[in-house]
């Protein structure tokens, strides 16, 4: 049964999504911004792998 907070895979195609649009985006601030939501969604996939493995997340081990 799928996590509600989503897959790995889900989260990185999300990412994939984003950073697709930001190449579309000229505005320098709005493709900053959408950069930055595919840089979170790949966190968040990052934070489902240790959940399906099992491992507790520990936010100040994450790298910036």
């Amino acid at each position: 049964m799928p996590h509600a907070f989503g897959t790995p895979d889900h989260w990185l195609a999300r990412a994939k999504e984003a950073r697709a649009m930001a190449e579309k985006i000229t505005d320098l601030d709005a493709k900053r911004a959408m950069l930055e939501i595919a840089a979170n969604y790949e966190k968040v996939a990052k934070r489902a792998e240790a959940r399906e493995a099992g491992v507790p997340f520990a936010p100040h081990q994450e790298s910036p």
